[in-house]
């Protein structure tokens, strides 16, 4: 997702935004996912989004990881996982990342205009990001079907045979049939 979203001309600039993708591929694994793997995976987008974007190592990461937790302790014991939820908890998401750099690269720093800036660049940023995430979340969603298949395809094979009990004459024939 990373490479992704930073390659020139593949996803359109709006109003000089680019979404950030890896905000929602961690809240869209979230939906599917245990809650520690999904912090952990939270945690690794953020410190990728961090390294990209240029901002406070750590700080992304954490937001997103609380995040992430929380909404995939949620989906497995209150909330049954859809669309919807990934939808608001992507819009928490983003906007707190993304806000969050605003306050502390340009609000702390007292720039003039800054709240003009954060309207005209940091706004459509999170809109951007959060109208990609249903995209996002059917391409994990895809995934973690396929990766559930393959679980049940494994644990399929390595099931122990029993030892078959004595048989009648007939069960001998029809077991006999079976094999052919």
């Amino acid at each position: 997702m990373f490479v992704i979203e930073g390659t020139p001309e593949l996803i359109p600039t709006i109003y000089l935004a680019r979404p950030l993708l890896l905000v929602s591929a961690a809240v869209s694994a979230a939906a599917f996912e245990l809650p520690f793997f999904s912090l952990f995976f939270a945690v690794l987008c953020g410190l990728v989004i961090d390294v990209g974007t240029g901002g406070v190592m750590g700080l992304t990461s954490i937001i997103l990881g609380v995040v992430c937790y929380y909404e995939s302790s949620w989906n497995n014991k209150y909330i049954k996982n859809n669309i919807y939820f990934v939808l608001l908890y992507s819009a928490v998401c983003s906007a707190a990342v993304i806000s969050l750099k605003f306050f502390i690269f340009y609000y702390i720093k007292k720039y003039d205009g800054a709240s003009a800036f954060y309207l005209s660049h940091y706004v459509p940023r999170i809109l951007y990001t959060w109208a990609l995430t249903p995209i996002v979340y059917f391409i994990t969603m895809s995934v973690s079907k396929t990766f559930r298949k393959e679980k049940r395809k494994i644990k399929v094979r390595k099931r122990r045979k029993s030892v078959p009990a004595k048989r009648s004459s007939a069960g001998r024939r029809r077991a006999r049939l079976n094999r052919l």
